[in-house]
């Protein structure tokens, strides 16, 4: 019976190892020193940047121009339903331009939606003034 082979406990040199350098051993890295940490004190906020509570009117008007910018937006996909089944059947259709201009005026209306839930503030309420200026003029100029 043969003995078995000892084992190796250094790499096996190649051509780009220097004899001897197998076995060096790195030291272990020095434990970094942490920064004295100072007292923590509750940041000064100011007044403007406090939370606000929010009022009732504010979210149910948020909530209603909400509702009318997806209704003005659903009101142009359902407008171009019927467009394109008009213009297959070889009818003319609510119009191109009706089609496009309620298109565009249901993006402005999300796009003024989206600016006025996130901002609750003045330039969010102007922004849920538009939302109603466009939709409600989208409506009197196109169906009335």
């Amino acid at each position: 019976m043969h003995a078995p082979a000892p084992q190796r406990r250094t790499p096996p040199r190649t051509r780009h190892m220097p004899p001897g350098d197998g076995a060096r051993r790195m030291p272990p890295p020095r434990p970094r020193r942490a920064a004295p940490e100072a007292p923590r004190t509750r940041p000064h906020r100011h007044e403007l940047a406090r939370s606000r509570q929010v009022s009732t009117a504010g979210t149910t008007l948020r909530s209603f121009t909400g509702a009318l910018a997806m209704g003005s937006l659903m009101l142009a996909l359902v407008l171009i339903g019927v467009q394109f089944w008009a213009t297959s059947h070889g009818q003319q259709g609510p119009g191109v331009s009706a089609v496009i201009s309620q298109v565009v005026a249901g993006l402005v209306a999300l796009a003024l939606q989206t600016y006025a839930d996130r901002n609750r503030d003045r330039n969010g309420g102007l922004a849920v003034v538009g939302v109603l200026v466009v939709v409600l003029g989208s409506l009197w100029f196109w169906w009335w």
